[in-house]
């Protein structure tokens, strides 16, 4: 009974210790900025134990959802969600009950793992192995929000709040970058850094599917947040993400339109929303005073290399031709295991063939910009093929999961879902980003949520 009393009596107090630590945020950030950031890590430890003490795995994954949209606060140059990630997995350890392995069962486990063994394998050829080890704390976030959100979020409800949260928080920082794009006349990427330019893409995405499937005041709303989240992408100026987002729409609305009985969209009405994402997108572009065709087109942005590092000015395209060269010249030093996972952007100076100047301004401190040449750099031949048996298998899953749906609630849960893997499978020719901080974390989220709604949807013969 004491033992009882005693319980209640702590569980009292521990959301207002909750409350007190999140309140902590503004003047830990302040402290941070000011260069002590022993006082932000301090912050976390607090947190994070008031978290555990309120046995809730709920608040504690809304928590961890947040700092994915936090501003760009590094400790040790580790994004804070995938520190936070640890507390998440203790906390969702804590609170489970029931058989942990046949809900956490599925087919993506396995191609993970061998891959994640590549990556260690990988390890001894890396030239930096620390900063190696500090950085592979990224792909292990992967694994524990991948654990965490099979256990947690199971019903198509939470995962719809699970989206909507994330729209909402896009929209957020969208409207920041627009204000800021527009008041300084600049490219910009808001307090996110590059991390908005595909949590914009995503976003735009999301919303045009909400946008297709709502009715009346919804509707409007929907496109009123497509517009925004879509001009906040333009602002970006990044090709990448314009084009993952244009092939991601672009490969959706083919798919709606041959199935259109099936999925509960009438074709004109497709026909329709097409024609206005298409003028939203028009007045998106010249509202924000982007020069589409100075992005697009390569050969306006041609130049004449000289021995000065600086000739080429800003070119993006010619900057990464040397990336791409550096990496490899890498792949060909160690072409088996590579070498070494996360070690390009720290041990370039290894391998470089170019001007020594051109990899000092260009190359030095950089990653090789896509997702694919990265895992073939870092892990060789034999990481790169567990890379693509993890994406065979992921997309065979996609695949079985379209199929799936019967109701109109369930086809758009599946297509958000599935689309936003394709968006991201698509982004991974033209970027690394998803294998880094708050990027990695959404694709584990991605993943758990597929691997749940496969598992809702599936007759129980079947799974």
């Amino acid at each position: 009974m004491k033992y009882l009393k005693a319980n209640s009596i702590l569980s009292q107090y521990n959301l207002i210790f909750t409350i007190l630590g999140v309140l902590l945020i503004i003047p830990v950030t302040y402290l941070f900025y000011s260069e002590q950031s022993y006082y932000f890590l301090l912050f976390l430890f607090f947190l994070s134990i008031s978290l555990i003490l309120l046995y809730s795995i709920d608040i504690t994954y809304i928590v961890f959802l947040i700092l994915l949209f936090f501003p760009s606060i590094y400790l040790l140059r580790v994004h804070p969600a995938v520190i936070f990630s640890i507390v998440v997995f203790v906390s969702a350890l804590i609170n489970f009950k029931g058989n942990l392995y046949i809900r956490i069962k599925n087919p993506l486990w396995l191609p993970l793992v061998i891959y994640f063994f590549c990556t260690i394998l990988s390890l001894l050829n890396s030239n930096d192995i620390i900063l190696s080890l500090r950085d592979l704390t990224n792909l292990a976030s992967l694994f524990i929000v991948f654990f965490v959100t099979i256990i947690l979020i199971t019903s198509q409800e939470k995962m719809k709040l699970v989206y909507l949260f994330f729209i909402l928080a896009v929209l957020t920082h969208s409207l920041y970058v627009i204000y800021d794009g527009f008041t300084s006349g600049r490219r910009t990427f808001g307090i996110l850094g590059v991390y908005y330019i595909d949590y914009a893409g995503l976003g735009s995405l999301l919303s045009f599917i909400l946008l297709l499937y709502s009715k009346g005041l919804k509707k409007i709303s929907y496109s009123i947040l497509f517009f925004i989240i879509s001009l906040g992408l333009i602002i970006t100026q990044t090709r990448n993400a314009w084009l993952s987002t244009a092939f991601a729409i672009f490969t959706l609305i083919i798919y709606l339109f041959i199935n259109s009985k099936k999925v509960f969209i009438k074709r004109y009405i497709l026909g329709l929303l097409a024609l206005l994402v298409v003028g939203l997108l028009i007045i998106n572009l010249t509202s924000s005073g982007v020069d589409v065709s100075q992005r697009i087109d390569v050969e306006s942005q041609s130049v004449t290399l000289t021995e000065d590092p600086e000739s080429i000015g800003t070119n993006s395209f010619v900057s990464r031709i040397m990336i791409w060269h550096t990496a490899i010249v890498a792949f060909g030093e160690h072409p088996f295991i590579g070498i070494g996972a996360y070690a390009f952007k720290h041990t370039s100076q290894f391998y470089y063939k170019i001007p020594k100047g051109f990899h000092k301004l260009w190359v030095e401190g950089r990653t090789p910009h896509i997702t694919f040449l990265q895992v073939l750099t870092e892990t060789g031949i034999v990481g790169f093929v567990a890379f693509l048996f993890f994406i065979f298998v992921l997309i065979k899953l996609l695949l079985k999961t379209v199929k799936l749906p019967k109701t109109r609630e369930e086809y758009i849960i599946t297509i958000m879902t599935v689309w936003s893997l394709v968006y991201i499978l698509f982004s991974m020719m033209m970027t690394e980003s998803w294998l880094y901080g708050p990027y990695i974390i959404w694709f584990g989220i991605l993943l758990g949520l597929l691997v749940n709604l496969f598992k809702l949807l599936s007759p129980p013969s079947q799974y």
